[in-house]
Parts: C-alpha cells; structure tokens; sequence
C-alpha cells in the first residue's frame, strides 16, 4: 500500500484540490498531503486520509473480504471523530491546532482495488473504494518535530525547544482534560498519541498538534469506541496495556509527552526498544542539560502514575519555571 501512491501529485479531490506531495507521515493512521486549493487561488491547504496497513495484522490486508471491509470502516470512524473533534476545540480558541476548512469523500488514494488475502485473492467493493473520508485542515508552516531531531540546528537549541513544546502541548491537554457532562456523566478527552511527528515546529518557535486522530473520550470509568487504545508502541504509558486502555486519564498523557520530550532530547526513537511501553532510562539523557529540565522528564516518565505529575497545568508550571530559571522566557 503505497504512502505517496503514482500519479498524487496530479490528482484532484473534489473537483477542487489539487495534491502536491506528502507533508507527514507517522506511521500511525493517517496520511496527509500538500495540496492547492483551486476555488481559492491556489491556496495551500492539508489534506489527511487513513492509513490502513499501519498495523502488524495489516501490513499486507491479509484478510477476507469482509474481514478487510471491516477494517477499512472502523479507521474511516476515527478519520470522521477527528473531525468532530476538531470542530468542538475550534470553540475552545486555541490557536495551536489546525483549523477544519472542510470535510468530503472521494476515490481512495491509500488502498489497492485487490489484494492477496489468507482465502485467496479478493476484491474491495466499488462503493469502499469511492467513498473515503478527507479532511481539509489549514496549511500549517513548518516541519514534523520528528524530521528535526538530530539535525545540527535542533541539537544546538534541543533543551529550549523541548522546553517550549512542552508548555504549548500541556496548555493543549489543559483544555483537552476540561471536564463536562454528557447525560449526567462526567466526560474529558484524552490526546491518548503524543510523539514527535504529530508536533509541528514553525518559526518563532510555534508548535501546532496536527493530529486528533487518537483523541479518545473518557466518559465515566472507561474510554470509548472509536479510539478507546489507540496508542504509538513506545510512548505508551505502561497502565493503558491490554484492558487498562479503558481506564487510562490523564496522567497518561503527561507520560507520553515525557517520552516524547526524551526520544528528542536523546535522539533515540523508543518505537525501536522492545516492548509497547518499553522503560525509557532517564540517565540516558544528555549531561549538559539543566538539572529542572531532567527533573521534569524524569518526573513525567514515572512509570508509576501517582508518582508523575497528577495534571497538565502542573507540568505546566514546571516547564513555565524551568523556561524562566534558564533564561529562555521572561
């Protein structure tokens, strides 16, 4: 299943737009592309679409039929929550996610018209393959936080920036976690798939989250369905294994933008460790960094979640005091 299949950049969505080429891709579910906007002038815009074969059991849609017909489905679900989720936070006014400028189906850019499953040889209906969901977001400037770690640039200011993406990702979670009531029932949102290539870094030290794919919704006790366990192995808190992904909250969250601010202070990508929530070694991180910017990584990857920050205003704070203790903010 081709990420950037032949002949995108010349295709056209929607009558409408145009797709240049692939702005970012995680590896987790979803897909998105530069593409101009020609009701608009040529206006650059982003369009995401599902990824299908990101899981083990996907790779190659070894399925049946209806098998594969119910996979594709149940991700276009969470491809159609992201954009309800989106349209609930633009009225929270923040300013670091992308704004939803639109909302289609067409013909399918990620999956092939047959594949070789574990029956044999299978077909995707005419109708599957026709109606896939597409989301337009705002062109964000900048690039995935992931392409920059290692690079000379981002090491020379690495404890600044993590510093700073982290305060902007906890001021996210803060309005994420705000409580309500649904039906007399006390509900939030959980991001739940914090890592580098959801961040994107823009100048003067913008960071916008890009993907709400795996916001998930806590309603009483338990998460729920779409995204009730969506998670990337590595930066998953070790208490949403097996069953726990219902009753995760959201310490979970600060656990998985601690390990992000650790594969990016220490360049090394947790995905790769044993394990879906595999230990993250502290004393791995660099020596030249600040004693309160170790305390707060240290802090949020406790494994334990009454040990960690309870809260992503406390993190919050700490990153705020560590940005001003080391001069970088006022």
């Amino acid at each position: 299943m081709p990420a950037a299949p032949p002949g995108a950049a010349r295709a056209r969505l929607s009558h409408r737009y145009e797709l240049d080429r692939v702005f970012a891709d995680s590896g987790g579910m979803g897909l998105i592309y530069l593409a101009r906007d020609t009701r608009t002038k040529g206006n650059q815009v982003l369009i995401k679409t599902v990824r299908y074969d990101s899981s083990e059991g996907a790779k190659n849609f070894m399925y049946t039929a209806s098998e594969a017909v119910t996979h594709v489905q149940r991700l276009r679900k969470i491809l159609e929550w992201e954009k309800k989720i989106l349209i609930r936070l633009k009225g929270e006014r923040l300013n670091n996610i992308p704004n939803l400028n639109d909302f289609f189906t067409d013909e399918t850019l990620t999956l092939e018209p047959r594949y070789k499953g574990k029956l044999g040889e299978y077909e995707l209906p005419r109708d599957v393959l026709a109606s896939e969901p597409f989301i337009v977001l705002e062109k964000i400037s900048g690039k995935p936080m992931e392409a920059l770690i290692g690079t000379p640039a981002f090491v020379a200011r690495a404890e600044e920036l993590c510093l700073k993406m982290a305060k902007e990702m906890c001021t996210i979670f803060l309005r994420l976690h705000k409580p309500f009531e649904i039906k007399g029932k006390p509900a939030y949102f959980l991001y739940q798939d914090m890592k580098p290539g959801n961040v994107i870094v823009g100048g003067d030290d913008c960071f916008t989250l890009i993907d709400m794919g795996g916001v998930t919704l806590k309603l009483g006790e338990r998460t729920t369905e779409p995204t009730a366990g969506v998670l990337t192995n590595g930066y998953a808190a070790p208490e949403g294994e097996g069953e726990g992904a219902t009753r995760i909250d959201p310490r979970y969250d600060v656990y998985t933008l601690g390990a992000t601010l650790w594969h990016c202070l220490t360049g090394i990508d947790p995905r790769n460790l044993k394990g879906q929530s595999p230990v993250l070694d502290p004393m791995r991180l660099p020596s030249s960094l600040a004693p309160c910017t170790k305390a707060l990584v240290w802090r949020a990857l406790e494994r334990d979640p009454n040990k960690r920050f309870q809260s992503a205003a406390e993190m919050r704070r700490e990153a705020v005091g560590c940005l001003q203790e080391l001069g970088f903010e006022d």
